[in-house]
């Protein structure tokens, strides 16, 4: 649902600081140096970016057909065809055996999936959070790009907060749909873990009625259902670590936060540094370490957490955004 860079085995290490609800880090000069360092985009000459962009478009390619375009309406109608499922199938067989009033399984289905319909419909479509320059905005002097913005061949304008490009909605996550992005892929998991309870109970049921053709639509929807929980689940975990740590994707990718030890120049050293041999061999050993004191933006578990589900994504007040007065927002 999310292309996130390093491999899935990487996924062990983002999890281990996640508890740390040390004092927030202090804002210096340096460090406000060392975060407009980090804001500067990556840009890749021109026919490294042409290459880049084919590799991209061949990994949707099948039986000649780009299906890349596709990936939104699938998960759509992927997930309209389950609902229908559960309504139509499951939910009736359930409330015969059990005496259940059908209405409480009707609404809450209905919401849960309400929800999880809605935001992935204005992740899709919403703004992820393009950056135009305006008298109200702070940009970074050097590249004239706001702090943690990040360029996107889908848009004109940076994207504020880049986290990362989601094939399965063809959108950019950003500042303004990230937690709609979230919601939906949680959303996914309790319909995926709902299903296979859902699917089990109900074949035992249908193994004593005999049913052919409901016997088939549930054995059908229990596939989806682990199907959508083995691709949710990973990507949940991944962006729990990361919303813990308020550090994005696009930071985790690029290895901005992490550290190594036992290496041929010390320990505690940033892993951009090493060299690609050694790089690789530590890297594969999962022995990267995330270092709190590399990213400002980081203030303890608790505070994360706060600061992602409940701060206002456009203040009621305009003023400067600068790591010093209000890191969210970068």
């Amino acid at each position: 649902m999310g292309d996130h860079g390093p491999p899935y085995q990487h996924m062990m290490q983002l999890m281990a600081p996640a508890m740390n609800d040390a004092s927030p880090v202090n804002q210096t000069l340096t460090t406000v140096t060392a975060v407009s360092t980090q804001a500067k985009e990556e840009e890749l000459e021109p026919d490294d970016e042409q290459s880049v962009a084919e590799d991209k478009k061949l990994e949707y390619v099948y039986c000649g057909i780009d299906w890349k375009p596709f990936l939104p309406t699938a998960l759509v109608s992927s997930t309209v065809a389950g609902a229908i499922c559960v309504f139509l199938i499951q939910i009736p067989i359930i409330c015969r055996a059990t005496g259940m009033r059908e209405v409480a399984l009707y609404t809450t289905f209905g919401v849960l999936f309400l929800i999880t319909l809605g935001c992935m419909m204005y992740t899709i479509n919403a703004d992820p959070g393009l950056s135009r320059r305006t008298r109200n905005v702070s940009h970074d002097i050097e590249e004239g790009l706001p702090q943690r913005a990040h360029k996107s061949r889908q848009y004109d304008h940076p994207i504020r907060r880049y986290d990362h490009y989601c094939k399965w909605v063809n959108n950019v996550i950003g500042l303004l749909n990230h937690r709609e992005f979230i919601l939906m892929v949680g959303g996914f998991i309790a319909i995926a873990l709902l299903g296979v309870l859902m699917d089990l109970w109900v074949a035992i049921l249908l193994a004593e009625e005999g049913s052919l053709d409901a016997e088939v639509a549930v054995a059908l929807h229990l596939g989806y259902s682990v199907a959508l929980l083995a691709v949710a689940g990973p990507i949940m975990k991944i962006h729990f670590g990361l919303i813990s740590r308020n550090e994005l994707a696009q930071e985790w990718r690029s290895n901005q936060h992490y550290v190594a030890n036992n290496t041929s120049k010390g320990d505690n050293v940033y892993v951009e540094e090493l060299s690609d041999d050694e790089f690789n061999e530590i890297f594969d050993r999962g022995e990267f370490i995330y270092d709190k004191n590399r990213n400002p933006f980081d203030h303890g578990f608790a505070r994360n957490c706060l600061n992602f589900w409940c701060k206002p994504r456009w203040p009621a007040v305009p003023r400067q955004a600068s790591c010093c007065n209000d890191s969210y927002f970068l």
